[in-house]
């Protein structure tokens, strides 16, 4: 389970996700059969843990010895407390489309801390993004915190507004009101029934090579949004939980994953059709003229 709050008092900041959610490959006081306390078998002796801000590079030579240990790489990894790993942590990255900004940078002896930019907020422990405030059309009531919405004033009851209207408007003008509505939701069915053939209609580039352009997508996407895409699209949750616990730093790495996944799973042939079409339906329209946009200028180039 997530250990702590996600955020303390009004600096906003996102928790990163800590060493007690992501556990390296053996805890420091766990003991190995053989072994004392403290202690973790190599090859043939057991020994001692790396300190924080470095990764093991060779086991000890002697029992109770310390191992071979080298730096984490600054900025890009770290490590922050005693371990046995081979390996540091990659660096969070705090992704600036999700509404999130570096609060401090990565150290090798402590991850990237996160925080909400100005004007998105976040109200939940675990924060993989930030949302936009409210705008408030009649006042506001209280205003958007880095943990909460923009609280706004209720403006006049939209129906006694209409109410008070009807009164006042004579008959004559009531039969143009409704010939006027009659007119729209004419014109309103025809634009539906072009939009829902456009969408029927096969992509002038239905069988593109979508690998290249992966990045690309998942940067036009929500975390949210690219996994609600996959689930529809064949990806089980099984897959989509082990691909957020192999990065559970990084929200940026788990779109592409995910992505990457599901186009493995459809193949090339009707992949671009299936992913715009995936995306109308989700009523993502402006997104799926994005990447149209994106894959056919550099088709044409």
């Amino acid at each position: 389970s997530v250990a702590g709050s996600l955020f303390r008092g009004d600096s906003a900041q996102v928790t990163d996700v800590n060493s007690k959610v992501l556990k390296l490959s053996k805890n420091a006081t766990e003991g190995e059969p053989g072994c004392k306390e403290g202690l973790h078998r190599g090859s043939k002796f057991c020994c001692l843990p790396c300190p924080p801000g470095t990764r093991k590079a060779a086991d000890c030579e002697e029992d109770g010895g310390r191992p071979s240990c080298i730096s984490c790489e600054e900025g890009k990894d770290y490590t922050d407390r005693s371990h046995f790993s081979p390996r540091c942590r990659r660096c969070r990255i705090c992704d600036g489309e999700h509404g999130l900004e570096v609060e401090k940078t990565c150290t090798r002896t402590q991850n990237t801390k996160c925080r909400c930019k100005l004007n998105f907020f976040c109200n939940v422990s675990l924060c993989e993004h930030c949302n936009p405030c409210m705008m408030c059309e009649h006042g506001i009531l209280e205003n958007c915190t880095p943990t909460s919405n923009t609280k706004c004033k209720q403006g006049p009851s939209s129906k006694l507004l209409w109410l008070c209207a009807l009164l006042l408007i004579p008959p004559s003008a009531l039969v143009c009101c409704r010939v006027l509505k009659k007119y729209r939701n004419t014109k309103n069915g025809r634009r539906e029934s072009t939009v829902s053939i456009t969408e029927s209609m096969p992509m002038n580039f239905a069988d593109i090579d979508l690998s290249k352009y992966i990045s690309s997508i998942a940067e036009q996407m929500k975390i949210t949004q690219v996994r609600e895409f996959v689930r529809k699209n064949g990806i089980n949750e099984a897959k989509i939980d082990e691909i957020k616990n192999d990065n559970l730093q990084d929200t940026a790495e788990q779109k592409v994953q995910l992505l990457r996944n599901w186009y493995q799973l459809h193949g090339r042939k009707g992949a671009y059709y299936a992913l715009v079409k995936g995306l109308r339906k989700a009523n993502l329209c402006a997104l799926a003229e994005k990447i149209e946009d994106m894959v056919q200028k550099d088709s044409a180039s």
